[in-house]
């Protein structure tokens, strides 16, 4: 079988300061412009929350769950639970933020909680579903080849408002700072490299520096400020990874982006199966989670919804307008117009159309 999991395939960057990388992760915030009584990050994306993706490609880049700290403030006990509930017993670490004075003090807030004595720091934001763990290997591949003191992740939009700008020296193209789109001037605003606010640091260069960082005016902390800060000291020690596509690291703040979100995640995962050799007839009414597992020579065909542990054998039909919950197809087996919850369809059978198979507590306790 060919499988879909979360954010690509398993990490394979390696690098000897590779076990000294901690995750700080940032999930403070509330969320008001979703307005909802759900803590934003743990809105779901493809079945899984946003947090879930997130730590998904952390891990996957081969930083451990015990080295990833998660900062939480509004509605905190809504994101420890759901992430014990997710990842029971794998040693995530929590912070607690409870005045939300911005970015650079949300990292302070972390450091208490993180162990031994790492040599990079990893900052990503629990609200970024579409970051994938390719990316995170890329910025800690560039943080360690050029030395670093801030590795910054960036991007090219041909229509940057709202988003902090990349400045860089016009002779030497080093970055010299950040600037938020509202204190930019007008030639600043032309400039069309943004700050996805995905980043690395050396560790100990960092804390040193955080607490010198001034407080802004709104009475925040900003960690961008610390791009400033290394040039001062070495601009040749502020890297940049630049991504094709900036919106892999960008927020989702409003339930539209959410929705955008959505699609550009499912259509990652049924890209993933069709290069697995399954035929997609509509990819686009095609519905995934992560992990589900189909078969080569699959024809998965339109409005069909692949959910929960779901495998799917070689040389099955299924649709058009199915729901497969916990399901597992054998090989050759037909699936028309039909729900499977937690049912095993023997090889070669046929069910459907208007079939309903449904074991109560989604486990798969029943085969036809």
């Amino acid at each position: 079988m060919s499988s879909v999991l979360a954010d690509g395939a398993e990490a394979s960057y390696s690098s000897p300061a590779r076990e000294m990388v901690t995750a700080i992760v940032l999930a403070a915030g509330s969320g008001t412009r979703m307005r909802s009584s759900l803590h934003k990050v743990l809105h779901p994306v493809v079945g899984r929350t946003m947090l879930w993706h997130v730590l998904e490609a952390v891990s996957g880049a081969g930083v451990l769950p015990a080295a990833t700290v998660i900062v939480v403030g509004d509605r905190s006990e809504q994101v420890v639970a759901s992430v014990d509930q997710d990842r029971a017993g794998a040693g995530y670490a929590f912070a607690e933020q409870a005045a939300r004075l911005g970015t650079g003090h949300a990292t302070l807030v972390a450091r208490p909680q993180v162990k031994g004595n790492p040599s990079t720091i990893v900052v990503a934001y629990g609200d970024t579903p579409l970051l994938q763990a390719s990316t995170v290997e890329r910025l800690l591949r560039t943080h360690h080849e050029t030395g670093a003191l801030v590795t910054l992740v960036t991007g090219v939009l041909d229509d940057p408002s709202g988003y902090g700008r990349i400045v860089r020296d016009p002779e030497t193209g080093f970055v010299t700072g950040i600037v938020e789109h509202r204190d930019a001037t007008p030639e600043q605003r032309a400039i069309r490299e943004i700050n996805s606010g995905f980043c690395a640091f050396d560790a100990a260069w960092m804390w040193a520096n955080l607490p010198l960082v001034p407080t802004a005016p709104n009475g925040e902390i900003y960690l961008t400020t610390l791009a400033e800060l290394a040039s001062r000291e070495d601009p040749r020690r502020v890297a940049t990874t630049v991504l094709e596509d900036v919106f892999e690291t960008v927020g989702v703040n409003t339930r539209l982006q959410l929705a955008e979100a959505e699609v550009r995640l499912r259509r990652r995962l049924v890209l993933q199966l069709i290069d697995g050799g399954v035929t997609c007839e509509d990819p686009a009414t095609v519905y995934l989670e992560p992990g589900i597992e189909v078969g080569e020579e699959t024809v998965i065909r339109a409005n069909t919804h692949l959910r929960g542990r779901t495998r799917i054998g070689r040389g099955c039909v299924v649709g058009p307008n199915s729901i497969l919950t916990d399901a597992i197809i054998g090989d050759r087996a037909n699936v028309v117009a039909s729900v499977i919850d937690g049912v095993a369809v023997a090889p070669g059978a046929s069910v459907g159309p208007f079939s309903n198979l449904v074991v109560p507590g989604g486990a798969v306790s029943r085969r036809v």
